[in-house]
């Protein structure tokens, strides 16, 4: 279970690794984008770690990162057509970073091709869960500020939103950022030099 925990918290993808930062700010506008996002990552994930690990012994050493981008691709792109023809305005909301979940995965996995199933597994979803609860409380905190509202949903209401700048890139940042070092000041990790 260590691994699980390790990707949900110690080692979250955008929280602590800072890997996948821009769809972090580009597509969290809106809670709803930021756990469509993450949850379509988790499942694209996990369903190429299990995937990959089955086809492992049928592929040599040498070509398992090509095969296992190819597993990826392919996922993505059913997922992509199914979306595409059950909710096109999702697809147009994730824009982009829908198809980049491949190379954040190849970037979380670098080197770890001799793990085993059940390892491999924990860790993808760890990591996956990690991913999306962060994209969810980005998407939660930009939507409230932004809009007032949350899931949709009015909960402040005026003409001018509490903190409109929340909604823009640069204001993604900002929260973004102060989110990292919320986690960093809780976890009492980052700041620290390394040689």
């Amino acid at each position: 279970m260590k691994p699980l925990w390790d990707g949900l918290f110690r080692k979250n993808p955008v929280l602590v690794l800072a890997l996948g930062l821009v769809p972090a700010v580009a597509v969290t506008t809106t809670a709803m984008n930021g756990l469509a996002l993450g949850l379509l990552t988790v499942a694209i994930w996990l369903a190429a770690t299990i995937v990959s690990k089955a086809a492992a012994p049928y592929v040599p050493a040498t070509a398992r990162t090509a095969v296992r981008l190819l597993i990826l691709i392919v996922l993505v792109v059913c997922v992509y057509a199914v979306l595409l023809r059950r909710n096109p305005s999702l697809v147009a909301s994730l824009g982009i970073f829908l198809p980049l979940i491949a190379v954040n995965d190849l970037l979380l996995r670098a080197g770890r091709e001799e793990q085993g199933m059940k390892e491999a597994l924990l860790n993808t979803l760890g990591q996956g869960l990690g991913f999306a609860l962060a994209l969810l409380v980005l998407g939660m905190i930009r939507e409230f500020l932004g809009y007032g509202s949350l899931f949709g949903t009015q909960i402040l209401s005026g003409r001018l939103a509490p903190l409109s700048l929340a909604s823009t890139v640069p204001g993604g940042m900002i929260i973004l950022g102060l989110v990292m070092a919320v986690v960093n000041l809780v976890s009492k990790q980052g700041g620290e030099l390394h040689e």
